[in-house]
């Protein structure tokens, strides 16, 4: 892409210094940048992209985007425009040949589900035959190849990159999780949603939001920025339960289709049947009724499946070919996840970290515990601590509640458990401030037939300590170490189980 090319596109700028012919990539991070790259300073919570220029500079960047003045050699050409969030979507675009105009663009927001919904969207869509991309808090996926993603919706160069990845690859669809902070922060900036897909609403980052009218209308942003254009095939699925879809849904001209677990939605299921292998239902659509045989535990995760299906039949499949590919589908990891059932106790990861999320996992798996449920939460560091005595509360909804730290980071470990045990609703519960000793706590007091639900991380493979330092951790490794350990003792010590 020529230089001046980029620099036509921007009405409102300066520049200074002697741009290069061309570039072939841009980046907000120095380290990722070369001779042919632009360099794009952007201010970020912890850190401002100001102070990194020299860095960019020094691995051969010669095309700097900032909001402001900064003395540079002659040879560095330097654009100051007003809005250099908005300026990287936009040469991002351009750069890389608008790769989302070629694969059907899925943006999936809420506050619990979107990894889940997004995921089986994905993999519901490599079941039909698809060739499908996902991006969000599990990473990024194209078909099955998997690679690490730092933030659920990264900032717009990362994103337009993957974008160009799953292009390179001829993928039809791209499902993307659009959060919050994803929407406020502008990183979406330039893509042009298909189908925009909303889950729930319920208290969540209240820490960088303040409240949740203003947290609810940003999440509006993704189906106000599906634009006017109504020749122009998109379409909005929005959850007839949640209050905020009635919102919503005067922000788009249009069409909208609602699910819900009642038939005053346009999709809805009845004849429910349920255990922790499964759910069977009959789903009531506007084409008729069907029965569905899903490998999926809870009746959230039922609404969950029907955004799934939804989404394929807007894009043009039979509902009897969406049916007969669900039980195809692979299990969202860390996702009210079953490990190895072949052991005497129930061991399940869930990623709730929400009261709302939280309490539906609960709800899910008490009537099938037989023994003993044990609920083992964690309270999150430096985030919306006004959340923690709910989170505690309904954890001791459980017969024994196992209070932890959750990505701590700069807090202490002992306050963030203390504002757990103050939703204790019963005495019977311990508190760790180290997670990995809470799991195996949790194993140890297990006897056979008891059911342990390991919340708020899921397969997160990290904890967050002291100054941001990420440590390695598992939830789910750990649990499976002490309970080989417990119960197949020298076989597993062996290496024989």
């Amino acid at each position: 892409m020529k230089s001046n090319m980029l620099l036509s596109l921007i009405k409102i700028k300066k520049t200074y210094g002697k741009f290069p012919e061309k570039v072939s990539d841009i980046s907000t991070n120095s380290k990722l940048v070369s001779e042919n790259s632009v360099f794009v300073v952007l201010k970020g919570h912890r850190t401002d992209g100001f102070k990194y220029i020299q860095d960019a500079i020094d691995r051969g960047c010669r095309f700097i985007v900032s909001d402001r003045y900064v003395n540079l050699s002659e040879e560095i050409g330097l654009l100051v425009v007003n809005d250099p969030a908005k300026t990287a979507a936009l040469f991002s675009e351009y750069i890389y040949d608008f790769p989302h105009e070629t694969q059907t663009m899925i943006g999936v927001t809420g506050t619990n589900g979107k990894t889940t919904v997004s995921t089986m969207v994905h993999n519901l869509s490599l079941a039909l035959g698809k060739k499908s991309a996902y991006l969000g808090t599990n990473g990024f996926m194209i078909n099955d190849v998997h690679t690490a993603s730092a933030n659920t919706t990264p900032e717009t160069t990362t994103l337009h990159k993957r974008l160009k990845e799953a292009n390179e690859q001829e993928t039809e669809v791209f499902t993307m999780e659009v959060s919050s902070h994803g929407l406020k922060l502008g990183r979406t900036f330039g893509i042009n949603f298909d189908i925009a897909i909303f889950t729930n609403l319920s208290q969540d980052h209240l820490d960088f939001h303040n409240t949740m009218d203003e947290y609810g209308y940003v999440k509006g942003l993704l189906f106000s920025q599906l634009g006017q254009d109504v020749k122009k095939h998109k379409y909005v699925v929005l959850n007839n339960d949640d209050p905020w879809s009635k919102i919503y849904q005067d922000m788009t001209p249009y069409e909208v289709i609602t699910y819900g677990m009642d038939d005053s939605a346009d999709f809805y299921p009845t004849e429910i049947e349920g255990s922790l292998e499964g759910f069977k239902f009959t789903l009531n659509t506007p084409e008729g009724s069907f029965k569905v045989d899903s490998p999926f535990v809870g009746e959230y995760n039922i609404q969950n499946l029907m955004c799934a299906i939804i989404s394929e039949w807007l894009q043009g499949y039979e509902f009897d070919r969406i049916i007969d590919a669900i039980p195809d589908m692979k299990p969202v990891e860390g996702r009210l996840e079953v490990l190895d059932p072949d052991l005497p106790i129930n061991i399940i990861i869930d990623f709730a970290h929400t009261p709302d999320a939280l309490r539906k996992v609960v709800d899910t798996v008490r009537p099938f515990a037989k023994g003993k449920l044990i609920c083992l939460v964690g309270m999150t560091g430096e985030r919306d601590y006004t959340k923690a005595k709910e989170m505690g509360e309904i954890a001791t909804m459980a017969d024994y509640a196992i209070f932890t730290p959750d990505n701590p980071a700069n807090d202490d470990p002992q306050m963030l458990v203390e504002l757990l045990e103050k939703g204790a609703n019963h005495n019977n519960y311990i508190s760790f401030t180290d997670r990995e000793e809470g799991i195996n706590h949790a194993v140890e007091i297990a006897e056979k037939g008891d059911t342990i639900i390991l919340a708020c991380k899921g397969r997160e493979p990290y904890q967050i300590v002291e100054n941001y330092v990420k440590i390695p951790h598992r939830d789910d490794l750990i649990a499976l170490d002490a309970a080989y350990r417990k119960y197949r003792g020298d076989e597993y010590e062996n290496g024989l189980s």
